[in-house]
């Protein structure tokens, strides 16, 4: 039986992926302190403009969904990442990410993570699949 790993030890930011030096967006509630536990790991200022290697998101609709892949699928660099940030079952806005997956993929994106944010909040990472991405990027 496959064993469960524990990640209640690592911050939201960690869980992330934040890298030092990453230039990325933060849109919405995306909860108390995130922005600023973004900021202190990537060591610079949120972005909101040019090319991402990371954006985190939170959307709330299908439709809302839809418009933010549009949005960022462009502005991504080939190794960056898009979370999107749903709320959890039990809230009213709850929304199941794994509905998110086929608008992604119809981008050119995959899903390879999903990570708990905190009690109300969860997030769904996409990247650029490794074959699409340039040969610089690699």
């Amino acid at each position: 039986m496959p064993t469960e790993t524990d990640y209640s030890h690592r911050s939201a930011v960690q869980k992330l992926g934040i890298r030092p030096g990453d230039r990325v967006e933060v849109v919405g509630d995306v909860g108390s302190g995130l922005r600023r536990d973004v900021k202190e790991v990537a060591g610079r200022g949120l972005v909101r403009s040019g090319e991402l290697d990371g954006a985190i998101v939170l959307v709330e609709s299908l439709d809302e969904a839809a418009e933010v892949l549009d949005a960022y699928r462009p502005r991504l660099r080939d190794t960056g990442y898009l979370w999107l940030i749903a709320r959890k079952r039990g809230h009213d806005s709850y929304l199941n990410q794994m509905l998110l997956v086929p608008g992604a993929k119809k981008r050119g994106l995959i899903d390879n993570k999903t990570c708990s944010i905190d009690d109300e909040r969860s997030g769904i990472r996409f990247v650029v699949p490794r074959a699409l991405r340039s040969q610089d990027s690699e």
